[in-house]
């Protein structure tokens, strides 16, 4: 006997066949309804900021040359449903159009194109305002000093010389940050590789510490340099498993933010009695590549006993880490080397190195095997992974692995969730 489960696979779904007497648990998202209007949620969030001034004073204090921070087409912010509203009101705080700008807070992911910006952010805001990919020109950068810690700060100048800066995203559990959201759009969003390598070189090696904890040496860092370098305002929303928006946060970089993840946190975790042979689970909504798709293998990976396997449903169109060669050359090197090579100058990307050293905290623990189109087996195994199209068959393959009675968990929504043990 089976039980069927239906998982989101990128834009499709996939129904999996999982032997009822194997399966353990069924977790994801909780399916909160989402607030009754919309437009009328972010207007009031804006308008009653938690912590902070509100749009007219922020505009007689500082100014009307305004940038706002956006996040790309790997998260799910509805910003086409929040940018419109944003502008409107910034309009009547006396903010015209002509002084306002969005910047894509890329990171050190890849530039998105027309046609992705339009999809993401809407005709009317295209129409309306410049949107800007996040320049990566050495230049471009601002150099702030250091961090308590001793990270260096560089950031956007455009964002640094801009006189209101507004960050909107969404808040979500994040590996590295604890929670997305907040002072993230900052580092590593709009941040120089200089910046962000020496905080994710930090991240790698905590990253079962550090997932859902907002008390961690990473977070901190972040929230300092957003602070540090002047982020006036934010606009957090949280959705639901279907991408609903269920409240809008607005005001202080920290104090609006934790607001959020009060709201997030019961949404996001999930409380599981058992430690699972095998752990199955879709990588949506962080499906374009691989790169995407370590947030659910660290996050899921935590689910599975040592010695166990996690599968992976990922789409993965543009393979393992398109903009960051350097991770994939370093195939299944022992992570106690990863640092020695980046202080002897071998690996220049240290978001790639401390992203490797991410990986195998739960590649050392677990087998981890793909089911996808994007990635095939061959350069999977580059990377000590196993891959194949075919979800059945790595079904079978891990039961031979574990045993016909291999309890089995499956996670519906992998890339936004978090496991707490009973």
């Amino acid at each position: 006997m089976y039980e069927e489960i239906t998982v989101p696979y990128g834009h499709e779904t996939r129904t999996l066949r999982i032997p009822a007497a194997n399966l353990a648990w069924v977790v994801g998202p909780k399916d909160v309804p989402p607030v009754a209007d919309l437009p009328e949620a972010i207007r009031a969030a804006i308008r009653s900021p938690i912590g902070a001034p509100t749009l007219p004073e922020l505009v007689r204090q500082h100014g009307t040359r305004t940038v706002i921070l956006v996040d790309d087409g790997t998260r799910s912010t509805p910003q086409h449903l929040i940018l419109p509203i944003l502008l409107d009101e910034l309009n009547a705080a006396g903010v015209p159009d002509r002084d306002i700008t969005i910047l894509i807070a890329l990171g050190t992911h890849r530039p998105m194109t027309e046609a992705e910006c339009l999809a993401r952010y809407g005709e009317e805001v295209m129409a309306r305002v410049p949107v800007e990919n996040l320049s990566q020109d050495p230049h471009d950068f601002v150099d702030l000093g250091v961090t308590p810690l001793g990270v260096p700060i560089f950031l956007s100048r455009r964002y640094v010389e801009s006189d209101l800066s507004i960050a909107v995203g969404n808040i979500i559990p994040h590996m590295y940050a604890g929670w997305a959201g907040g002072a993230k759009m900052i580092q590593p969003g709009v941040s120089s590789p200089v910046t962000t390598d020496k905080t994710h070189l930090m991240a790698g090696p905590r990253v079962y510490e550090t997932l859902g904890r907002l008390d961690n040496p990473i977070r901190r860092e972040m929230e300092q340099i957003a602070i540090q370098s002047g982020l006036k305002f934010i606009v957090n929303v949280v959705l639901n498993r279907k991408g609903e928006v269920v409240a809008v946060v607005a005001g202080d970089v920290i104090a609006a933010h934790r607001v959020g993840v009060d709201i997030a946190r019961p949404i996001y975790t999930v409380e599981i009695d058992e430690r699972p042979d095998i752990v199955v689970a879709s990588s949506h909504p962080a499906d374009r590549d691989l790169w995407q798709g370590f947030k659910p293998i660290n996050n899921c990976g935590m689910m599975v006993r040592d010695g166990g396997t996690l599968i992976l449903l990922i789409p993965a169109p543009e393979g393992i880490a398109p903009d960051h060669p350097q991770f994939i050359a370093l195939g299944q090197r022992p992570g106690e080397e990863v640092p020695r090579l980046v202080e002897q100058g071998k690996i220049s990307d240290g978001v790639a190195a401390g992203t490797y050293l991410a990986l195998d905290r739960t590649r050392s623990r677990v087998n981890i095997v793909l089911v996808t189109e994007g990635i095939t087996e061959d350069e999977a195994a580059q990377i000590g992974l196993m891959a194949t199209p075919d979800f059945d068959a790595a079904l079978e393959a891990a039961l031979a692995r574990h045993g016909r009675q291999a309890r089995i968990g499956v996670v519906t929504y992998g890339g936004d969730i978090m496991g707490r043990f009973k």
